[in-house]
């Protein structure tokens, strides 16, 4: 049976320098055209103030580092989004695992991201809400303990009986989570979503220390190829910018103020 072949364009250079590499390693499945009229999927730059309005003229769109932005973004089955870590493949597969564990006792989950430029903190808290999301749903109000423009972020939040700490900073670039509950505690460190080094996830029980089998896939390259699964049919979905919305909204909101603690 023949893959089919999705033809894919780039609204500029700087969505095609992140994304090209990526493409160039799944020439069964992608091959870049020119022009966007020519394109099943458009890629487009989220940090453009008008990227909702490229989304619109697009059969098909993948959002990369979005932001808030002028206009209402498009919101139907065909809008995908580049959040980053969370389509790390040892993220997903072992979820269904970590999401069980954190039941009705007292709980805390606290992530780190690094970034290594302060305009991608946004790209950071994205991704981290992203996470949390996928472990509790909605996650209420976040608390800024301390957010720093240009050097970081402290945030923690409520969430039943389980408190979570989200920050982070500029440096090197990677993201850290920890869960921990009476049952178990996992470990999660993943390397930036365009590098295929296999993320370390380690689980600690009574039973002693599991660590997962390595997963030699950069996250980026996993969120290609779910794009393709939802655009042919075949296979798991890729995610989807509508569901990502709520949690722009408050990274956005959260970075940006105003509000006392800002400085």
């Amino acid at each position: 049976m023949t893959t089919p072949l999705i033809s894919v364009a780039f609204d500029g250079p700087v969505t095609a320098a992140r994304h090209s590499p990526t493409l160039a390693g799944l020439p069964a499945r992608f091959r870049t055209v020119a022009g966007a009229p020519d394109a099943d999927i458009l890629v487009v730059d989220g940090t453009r103030p008008d990227w909702p309005a490229a989304c619109a003229k697009a059969d098909a769109v993948l959002v990369d580092r979005p932001r808030a932005a002028d206009g209402e973004p498009q919101r139907h089955a065909r809008a995908f989004v580049d959040l980053g870590y969370p389509a790390d493949p040892a993220w997903t597969a072992e979820l269904p695992r970590i999401k069980a564990c954190l039941d009705d006792t007292v709980s805390v989950v606290e992530s780190t991201v690094t970034v290594t430029d302060a305009d991608e903190l946004p790209d950071g808290l994205l991704s981290q809400l992203t996470m949390v999301r996928a472990l509790f749903g909605d996650i209420g109000t976040l608390t800024p303990s301390a957010v720093t423009a240009g050097r970081g972020y402290l945030l923690t939040a409520s969430v039943g009986t389980t408190v979570v700490s989200l920050s982070g900073t500029v440096g090197p670039a990677g993201l850290v989570l920890s869960t921990v509950s009476q049952a178990e505690r996992w470990h999660l460190s993943l390397h930036p979503p365009n590098m295929a080094r296999p993320a370390r996830l380690t689980r600690f029980a009574s039973d002693g220390r599991q660590t997962a089998r390595p997963v030699f896939e950069s996250s980026r390259r996993a969120l290609w190829r779910g794009i393709h699964a939802t655009l042919t049919g075949v296979g798991a979905g890729a995610p989807q910018l509508a569901t990502a919305l709520p949690d722009l909204a408050a990274a956005t909101s959260v970075l940006t103020g105003p509000h006392p603690i800002v400085r």
